[in-house]
């Protein structure tokens, strides 16, 4: 084959391999994929720093509005300029206000930092306040849970088992798994709220999603590795 003819037949079949889409979020490191996040704990396990129905209150907006709204593209801060809010830092003490009043000056640090990044960080938003039984504690618990290990547990898991038929291969039911998951979610939600990464409101309202959602969880089967990152594809 000609060098010309070559040189075109792989170009062409470059264009024919998906490339995972790279993280938009701007905490994000050089070259990271689209789904990356900080594996620090308050954003694996969902622990919003300011109330959920205060973010409602101030954008005059609700959870519906904002699970269209963010995309993985669009930030909270650009939900916020839209409604007319010009400062990302006046906003973060407006939405931390009544937490602000009877923190530490450690926590209230704490807090204005993870305020910001969820004004500014759009996949990092969208999974903390809605991808809420992403939390590594369950694979941790699974002998709890599933009865198995958690090794076991990860590799049904990305063989895109439900919940449930990953607790059935442990000889729990689904009750019973369903139950031990209630368990951990409350202790979870109660440990936030202990540690200040949660108000107590904020705590009862996680642990209330969490409940509400636990029987579709247990049907919807996980993704595999590969569709995970056919799903970061989309994303470009």
């Amino acid at each position: 084959m000609p060098r010309r003819a070559l040189l075109i037949f792989a170009s062409l079949a470059a264009l024919a391999v998906p490339t995972t889409a790279l993280a938009v979020d701007t905490n994000a490191p050089k070259g990271a994929r689209g789904d990356w996040l900080p594996r620090s704990e308050w954003v694996m396990s969902s622990w919003l720093p300011f109330d959920e129905q205060r973010l409602y209150d101030v954008l005059d907006t609700d959870r519906a509005e904002l699970a269209g709204w963010l995309d993985d593209r669009r930030t909270l801060g650009q939900l916020a300029r839209a409604r007319g809010h010009r400062s990302m830092s006046a906003l973060a003490k407006t939405l931390l206000a009544p937490r602000l009043r009877t923190a530490s000056p450690a926590m209230a640090r704490r807090l204005r930092s993870r305020t910001t990044d969820m004004l500014t960080q759009a996949h990092l938003a969208r999974h903390v306040v809605f991808h809420i039984y992403h939390t590594p504690a369950i694979p941790r618990h699974a002998q709890k849970i599933f009865g198995m290990s958690p090794a076991r547990y990860r590799k049904l898991r990305d063989s895109a088992l439900t919940p449930q038929r990953i607790a059935a291969r442990g000889g729990r039911s689904a009750a019973q798994a369903r139950a031990a998951l209630r368990v951990l979610l409350r202790k979870r939600a109660d440990q936030a709220a202990r540690s200040g990464a949660m108000s107590p409101a904020q705590a009862a309202a996680l642990f209330a999603h969490q409940e509400a959602g636990l029987d579709a969880y247990m049907v919807r089967r996980y993704r595999t590795p590969a569709q995970q990152v056919e799903f970061v594809c989309r994303l470009r």
